[in-house]
């Protein structure tokens, strides 16, 4: 689809555009590595329409619904996701003496001396 025919759909369209378009990308990946894709160039198309999907949201001041997803996470998880690190912070073991690695000892290359003639 042409970006002229993007822009003139509304945005619970294009949301809902996205939505097939991934769905659709990810199931032409699963027939691509299984073998049994009819069409293999789809997915390039797919993939394009997505991308342009995702430029007109933008152009209308709005972030993909992937990036928003994934950029805001809801309250509540977050603040479980942060209990649960602050919780759980692994220490480093100290530093010792047997720990540290010597430096591996340089070899001595040996010249030969070619033979003139």
């Amino acid at each position: 689809m042409k970006a002229a025919k993007w822009r003139d759909l509304s945005d619970d369209e294009v949301t809902q555009k996205v939505r097939e378009l991934s769905e659709e990308v990810f199931n032409l990946r699963f027939q691509l590595t299984m073998g049994v894709a009819k069409n293999p160039s789809r997915i390039g198309e797919a993939r394009r329409d997505l991308a342009r999907a995702y430029t007109i949201i933008r152009e209308r001041g709005g972030a993909p619904a992937a990036v928003a997803a994934a950029a805001a996470p809801a309250p509540a998880a977050a603040s479980r996701a942060a209990a649960k690190t602050k919780a759980k912070v692994p220490r480093r073991a100290p530093a010792t003496a047997k720990a540290k690695k010597k430096p591996a000892a340089k070899k001595k290359s040996v010249k030969t001396k070619k033979a003139k003639g």
